[in-house]
């Protein structure tokens, strides 16, 4: 765990048992949120871990300076074969001085939500956001 705690991406060449105890994983992605993708048995979908990466926000109590929404078009990822872009380019607008002031929509596994209740409608505009 003290490896991880100084280089979270050594958690990618930690056994599966390591990979699999949430203190560990809670340790490696304070330090780098993209070693979340390399935890297992799901941990890389719970709300501490996620929390613990920067990736998860308290949506329903956070308040924001801008009325507007960002929207990302492409669903991120975080399996251990998918590339990290996601996760950098996620971080990046949390600590952007401008954009970090809009509620953004990030489709992925624990914000299921759409910006319209018809978006499984295949003709609907807002498919695929």
């Amino acid at each position: 765990m003290a490896a991880a705690a100084i280089d979270g991406n050594v958690l990618q060449y930690g056994s599966d048992s390591l990979r699999q105890d949430k203190e560990v994983v809670i340790a490696a992605v304070r330090q780098s949120g993209i070693a979340l993708k390399f935890a297992k048995n799901d941990l890389n979908q719970d709300p501490d871990c996620l929390k613990a990466a920067g990736l998860f926000d308290d949506e329903e109590h956070k308040v924001y300076m801008r009325p507007e929404k960002a929207v990302l078009s492409v669903k991120f990822s975080l399996a251990e074969q998918s590339t990290s872009y996601c996760t950098e380019f996620f971080h990046a607008m949390k600590n952007d001085p401008y954009l970090w002031q809009f509620k953004t929509y990030n489709p992925n596994a624990w914000c299921k939500d759409s910006c319209d209740p018809d978006f499984t409608n295949l003709a609907h505009a807002c498919r695929g956001t």
